[in-house]
């Protein structure tokens, strides 16, 4: 659970920063203060028109600096990104929102004690500088010129680190997965291709019948077989009996044929020891070679042979909606990418590479070899619906809108307790932001929460 907490943790940072909304760090003001604060555009001696309150959240105010200082960040994350300008207005409104909600859980935090320990923030700054693709010790010359320091970036992510504890703490307790949910989950989950049989090593003593016996000699071999059987089942050493008086090609290896799947025995052998342990015997089993003795050597269940699963190997162009480019233009564009791509005037790896907003951008969109319920249900369900070499019509997740390209497939094998905690995990992620809408919203109606001036454009 410490490992999913980590990853859930920097996941929910990186998807944070990734978008721009970013927390500034708040000046420390009395509700009657201003000040002047320098911008990071401006040159020395200029300053801009001086701070003011434009909201209280609990007694805690939001400055117009505050909002001003993250609205300049998000709009230059957005040009760097050739995406479209919403309008300030909105882009207003919505970070005024966003901050007043992120002091709620931040005060909430500080009540209840909660800190990070400064490793998993060593971490989370090192998982930033990979995300942007720029080494650990250049991170503070190339952030500065964009006008925010090292240390600012190092308090934003102390503070997203602390709302992601706070949440986990709060919200973890309101969600179970009984076992009965995850068992009707995977019934329906696309790409398990079936249950796999159990794997089972056997050893067999086969006393050979040649064709031309008379009733005689088979009798006489049977009642060699019933011997050696009755030692076997006295505890004497079936390697040492095998080696000695098997007719079988694998007497040298005590008769030992090896793990296989049950269904890749002969039939015979598989009803005969279908229901016994490791260690047990069979009886003797006459087929048209002759009288044979089984010894089950090891046995594998079906949980622990696991399942065979469709893998799939995709790419993927993401676009997320903005106050620009809503949902409808995103579509729109992506559709357009896909006669373009259709058309052979360009190609998918191409066009991911330009316009993804994703961390596969860099890789063309290649997501590599995926097991089912690894993605979004509705990713993965359009995904699966694909035959190789073939794109999706736009697809909108929770992630935003993408063009998906099935590459291959190929069966695999997947432990049953692997697949059956992916399920719980996916589960789990769906109640987990079910119950935090509603959290987050009881606790924004319970604060008091008092605009005053609107945030300067």
């Amino acid at each position: 659970m410490t490992n999913n907490l980590y990853q859930r943790l920097l996941l929910g940072i990186s998807c944070l920063l990734y978008t721009g909304m970013v927390i500034a760090q708040s000046a420390q003001l009395k509700p009657s203060a201003s000040l002047s604060v320098p911008n990071s555009n401006q040159t020395a001696g200029q300053v801009i028109q001086a701070d003011y309150i434009v909201a209280i959240v609990n007694s805690e105010p939001v400055t117009n600096n505050e909002i001003r200082s993250r609205l300049i960040r998000y709009e230059r994350r957005l040009a760097d990104q050739n995406q479209g300008m919403p309008s300030r207005d909105v882009l207003l409104k919505e970070i005024l929102e966003d901050v007043i909600k992120e002091k709620i859980q931040l005060q909430l935090a500080k009540e209840a004690g909660i800190k990070i320990d400064g490793r998993i923030l060593d971490a989370a700054v090192q998982n930033y500088a990979e995300k942007n693709n720029i080494p650990i010790e250049e991170l503070r010359k190339r952030v500065s010129s964009d006008g925010v320091g090292y240390a600012q970036i190092r308090k934003d992510l102390e503070r997203q680190l602390i709302i992601q504890k706070l949440r986990e703490r709060e919200i973890s307790t309101r969600v179970s997965i009984p076992e009965n949910e995850i068992d009707a989950f995977l019934k329906l989950s696309p790409g398990v291709v079936s249950d796999a049989p159990p794997e089972i090593d056997l050893a067999q003593i086969l006393i050979a019948i040649p064709e031309e016996a008379s009733a005689a000699n088979i009798q006489n071999l049977k009642e060699r077989a019933e011997r050696l059987l009755a030692k076997a089942k006295s505890g004497e050493d079936f390697f040492k009996l095998a080696q000695e008086n098997s007719d079988g090609t694998d007497a040298k290896n005590g008769g030992q044929m090896g793990m296989r799947p049950l269904d890749r025995y002969p039939t015979l052998f598989a009803e005969a020891v279908v229901n016994l342990k490791d260690g047990d015997i069979s009886d003797i089993i006459k087929s048209g070679a002759g009288y044979h003795i089984l010894k089950v050597i090891a046995k594998q269940s079906p949980s622990d042979a696991g399942l065979i699963v469709t893998q799939t190997r995709a790419r993927h162009i993401l676009m997320r909606p903005n106050a620009q480019m809503d949902q409808a233009a995103v579509i729109a564009k992506l559709v357009d990418f896909k006669k373009r791509i259709e058309s052979k005037s360009t190609d998918f790896a191409t066009i991911a590479k330009q316009n993804s907003q994703d961390g596969s951008a860099s890789d063309g969109g290649q997501l590599g070899w995926s097991f089912p319920l690894q993605y979004a249900p509705e990713f993965e369900n359009a995904m699966n619906r694909l035959a190789p070499g073939v794109i999706s019509e736009p697809t909108v997740t929770r992630f935003g809108v993408h063009l998906i390209l099935v590459e291959e497939r190929r069966d695999a094998k997947v432990a049953l307790s692997e697949l059956r905690e992916q399920a719980r995990n996916v589960l789990r992620e769906k109640k987990l932001d079910e119950n935090f809408n509603i959290w987050l919203n009881e606790l924004r109606k319970n604060a008091y929460v008092e605009f005053r001036e609107a945030p300067s454009k």
